[in-house]
């Protein structure tokens, strides 16, 4: 690592005296403006090749790791943070703890970076402050040259006040709580359809007999509001109620869709999960019926099993007996491809939790779509 770091301060000496070495005269804003891009690169890369050493050494302790549990999962994950420096990026190892079966990165422990945090607490501290004075935008140009959207200064300022808030003593304490994702199309009284976004958050599903019950079920459901709005308003609700710390992980279930993983970027310990209804749904659309090749493509996907998945979807491409049927196996491919982490958490358990197409059919689907009137974007 030291050799890196003398390289990277030799490309940083001779920018700079590059800089100077020329038969122009620099004017002061020319000087302030470019030795500070220089200087920030400098920084980024010195943290970055930091953090990147100090998460070999932690790899390379493996007889303190084995002492503690900690076993290496997954290799090189990024991970980005935007510091007082700018964008920082870097790689580092992730680890399963063997003795409570958690799962964390130790180098972001280490040195203080909050799970999901996009931004540094020397930037959104700064954020929040420069905001009380001026707008959102205007705070952002003024910290961090705009790079930092409004919508994430609103949030570190909601944040702030939350934090403000007295605690209640009665905060619910839960392991996992649960929080659903889906949509349902509504007829309006001038002819025209509109989608209407439901967020359920739960803490299980309980059987009763054949059915299931939420356990604990608030639901969040507006007609134009927007994305950021209404997981902002997850967000609080999850805050004022439970005893986050106590929470080991949040499961967001849903199909998939843009809107629905917004809900990561807000959501504390959160794991996106692909919902089985959604899943299943498909499944059926791509195998056409052919229940022996449904059962095999819904193993494959059920264990996370890539290799097997592949073999599959290739043998149903080469049996396609059309463009339209090809194009069906390579939508389901892609779809799957792009929802495999919410495909990778069946391996705990967490589709478990899930009843989201349940909940838009009662409060949803009972309310709007079933009924032959015609609803305002108001009401009734």
């Amino acid at each position: 690592m030291n050799n890196i770091i003398h390289q990277i301060c030799e490309n940083y000496i001779s920018e700079v005296l590059n800089f100077f070495n020329t038969r122009t005269i620099r004017t002061l804003d020319e000087m302030e403006t470019e030795l500070r891009k220089k200087t920030d690169c400098y920084l980024r890369n010195m943290i970055k090749v930091y953090l990147e050493g100090l998460d070999e050494a932690i790899a390379e302790d493996k007889a303190g790791r084995k002492k503690k549990g900690y076993v290496i999962e997954q290799k090189a994950v990024k991970r980005e943070i935007y510091t007082q420096f700018g964008n920082l990026e870097f790689s580092r190892r992730y680890y399963k703890n063997k003795f409570n079966s958690t799962y964390s990165y130790l180098v972001d422990k280490v040195v203080g970076i909050e799970n999901y945090d996009r931004v540094s607490s020397t930037v959104s501290a700064a954020l929040v402050e420069s905001a009380s004075e001026m707008s959102y935008e205007k705070s952002s140009k003024y910290v961090c040259d705009g790079d930092i959207t409004r919508q994430t200064v609103m949030n570190k300022i909601r944040r702030v006040k939350e934090l403000k808030m007295e605690v209640p003593e009665d905060k619910r304490k839960v392991r996992y709580l649960n929080v659903e994702a889906d949509e349902d199309h509504v007829s309006l009284q001038d002819g025209t359809n509109t989608v209407v976004p439901l967020i359920s958050i739960h803490e299980g599903v309980e059987r009763i007999g054949k059915r299931g019950r939420c356990i604990n079920i608030h639901h969040i459901s507006s007609y134009g509001k927007s994305v950021d709005d209404m997981w902002q308003e997850a967000a609080e609700w999850i805050y004022t109620v439970y005893d986050v710390e106590g929470i080991e992980k949040i499961y967001l279930h849903g199909d998939g869709a843009s809107w629905i993983k917004t809900g990561l970027s807000y959501l504390p310990k959160v794991q996106f999960v692909l919902d089985r209804y959604h899943l299943n749904k498909a499944l059926k659309e791509v195998t056409r019926g052919d229940e022996l090749v449904y059962t095999k493509l819904k193993d494959a996907v059920v264990k996370a099993d890539k290799r097997h998945l592949r073999e599959i979807c290739r043998e149903l491409r080469e049996k396609a007996e059309d463009d339209v049927a090809k194009e069906k196996v390579d939508k389901f491919r892609r779809y799957i491809t792009t929802n495999w982490d919410g495909i990778v958490a069946y391996q705990d358990g967490a589709s478990r939790g899930s009843n989201t197409e349940g909940n838009v059919s009662h409060v949803l689907s009972s309310r709007l779509s079933s009924r032959p009137s015609g609803w305002s974007r108001y009401g009734p």
